[in-house]
């Protein structure tokens, strides 16, 4: 069993599918068969860097070019750039995220007669119809699934395969460990922080409503804290939050291979997007046993699982009162952190999900193509 497994901007942007691609590279490497396809960082037998257009920090960016046409060029450059590795390997099974890249994977299929089987991890989340083509869906929640099979595309040609954590690396630290934590990253150790790790800008991500949300608590107790990649707007949400919070707030960009550090050094967790694919954010923060704040969808209470932790963020304060209750309510927060720390081990611990990822892939390595040819 031979697997490609493909995170076009895995190198220069860490969120979101990207850091799960190569978190599960690394879980995976010495195991199987399996190859990683990235945009850019050090090259070697098991990790291939792609050449190909920017989505972001690049050529297409200076010249303008808006975001969803850099999207497709970036995504389709990278399935060409891709191919002369195809060429000379024969893989099973290709793993990724976008949808486009797939496509694109799948014309190139048709015209060199490739055998290789398409895996697609709707992680975004995408509509049914738009990956209907592939061979073989991994839906990363039970709500995805179900709308899948109401769409009709047939069960054999989905998997039910969450996103999955290391929970020992994002457990709660005591008390000492924390106020450490806080002083290395210079969050005020006073504070109760709220914590959002999300990219940062204001579309999908809302970081401007966040900021708005906790300024209108004018509470001089709270710290606001958002770690993230930066984005074209970043300067401006900046700029707002200086003139909402005062210096009560902070903005990192940190690799992510610390990022278990925030959480444990946070008092609480807030997300104020409005949809998601799972939001491994979340289970990180669940792991490191903080109470959650998101928006009441159901793919989000399929997450959550509770749903007094999910609200109407549609509406103006919602998402300000929910963190207040939390924060005015210490008792409250530590039950609610050992409950969610508890339930996220059992449901998207490595551990407890490793044999679905490997019957994934030696599933759809063994049977005929199930897709569009």
């Amino acid at each position: 069993m031979k697997i490609a497994l493909v995170g076009s901007r895995v190198g220069y942007i860490d969120r979101g599918f990207e850091s799960f691609t190569r978190n599960l590279f690394e879980r995976l490497k010495d195991e199987i068969d399996i190859t990683l396809f990235k945009g850019t960082g050090e090259s070697s037998s098991k990790e291939i860097v792609v050449p190909a257009f920017r989505i972001e920090g690049g050529v297409l960016s200076k010249l303008g070019v808006s975001f969803r046409s850099r999207e497709k060029i970036q995504e389709r450059s990278f399935a060409l750039g891709m191919l002369p590795w195809l060429l000379r390997n024969r893989y099973d099974a290709i793993h990724f995220s976008e949808v486009m890249l797939g496509r694109a994977l799948l014309h190139l299929r048709r015209v060199f007669g490739f055998k290789y089987k398409l895996i697609f991890s709707n992680g975004a989340p995408a509509p049914p119809e738009f990956y209907d083509c592939f061979d073989l869906t991994q839906e990363v929640t039970g709500v995805r699934y179900d709308d899948a099979l109401a769409y009709g595309i047939p069960k054999e040609r989905l998997r039910l395969v969450p996103y999955s954590i290391d929970c020992d690396r994002f457990s709660a630290v005591t008390a000492s460990k924390k106020n450490a934590l806080r002083k290395k990253y210079d969050i005020p150790w006073d504070k109760q922080v709220v914590l959002c790790v999300a990219a940062l800008k204001k579309h999908h991500k809302r970081i401007d409503v966040l900021i708005d949300e906790v300024g209108r608590l004018n509470r001089k107790e709270i710290f606001l804290v958002v770690a993230g990649h930066r984005t074209e707007v970043t300067p401006e949400l900046e700029q707002h939050a200086r003139s909402v919070l005062g210096y009560q707030f902070k903005f990192l960009t940190i690799n992510h291979s610390q990022i278990h550090e925030l959480y444990q050094c946070a008092d609480l967790f807030a997300l104020a997007s409005l949809t998601e694919g799972l939001g491994i954010v979340i289970l990180e923060a669940m792991s490191a046993g903080l109470p959650v704040v998101v928006h009441n969808d159901k793919s989000f209470r399929w997450v959550v699982g509770h749903e007094k932790l999910t609200k109407d963020l549609t509406k103006r304060g919602a998402l300000g009162d929910a963190i207040d209750e939390l924060l005015r309510d210490p008792e409250c927060r530590e039950s609610w952190g050992l409950r969610l720390a508890k339930e996220t081990r059992i449901r998207f611990d490595w551990s407890n999900l490793k044999q679905s990822y490997l019957e994934m892939y030696l599933d759809a390595s063994s049977n005929p193509r199930r897709g569009v040819n």
